[in-house]
């Protein structure tokens, strides 16, 4: 852990409430479920939506990855951080026993997976024509996108951590 965060001299919150916590992990959920339901159809072999499994598979790797990388090194670590991660991820790990870099770049997984799985579903409804339901889903998948992106802000921006987490959204310079 970064020593000025050991000696508490970074302003932020010490914890959050439990309702941002569970509205942010819904948010987050939400949204994973639509893409799971959007890339479904999209390449299925014998019955089986293998794009929705891998996604599956995906999220639930990269979930655990992100908490022992990132988290265990966090301020937050035993803590409730806006998302709650912090007390899962000392559950899971011991303090420290990550690799920021690595985290650095798990981070990513919120950024590349969005616009890929719009264009997929994009280009798979009109190539099949897809229903209006398919397309309802679309629709919505494309607006909870938009809204996590300042709800994250924000709640970064409450963060002891914000402007050396690689996953900040609210950090006010780069990281060297």
């Amino acid at each position: 852990m970064y020593k000025c965060y050991q000696d508490n001299i970074v302003e932020g919150n010490e914890s959050f409430p439990l309702s941002l916590i569970i509205r942010e992990n819904l948010l987050y959920l939400t949204i994973w479920v639509l893409a799971g339901y959007l890339l479904w159809p999209v390449w299925t072999h014998s019955g089986l939506p293998l794009l929705t499994i891998v996604w599956v598979i995906m999220i639930v790797i990269i979930q655990i990855l992100l908490k022992k990388h990132l988290c265990s090194g966090c301020y937050y670590y035993g803590k409730l951080c806006h998302l709650g991660w912090g007390k899962i991820s000392s559950a899971l790990f011991k303090q420290d026993s990550g690799n920021l870099k690595t985290g650095m770049n798990l981070s990513f997984f919120y950024i590349i997976p969005p616009p890929v799985i719009l264009l997929t579903s994009l280009v798979f409804a009109i190539i099949n024509n897809s229903s209006w339901t398919y397309w309802f889903v679309l629709v919505l998948y494309v607006i909870f996108n938009a809204v996590s992106f300042p709800a994250r802000k924000k709640s970064c921006s409450l963060c002891v951590m914000r402007e050396v987490c690689s996953g900040s959204a609210a950090r006010s310079k780069q990281i060297t």
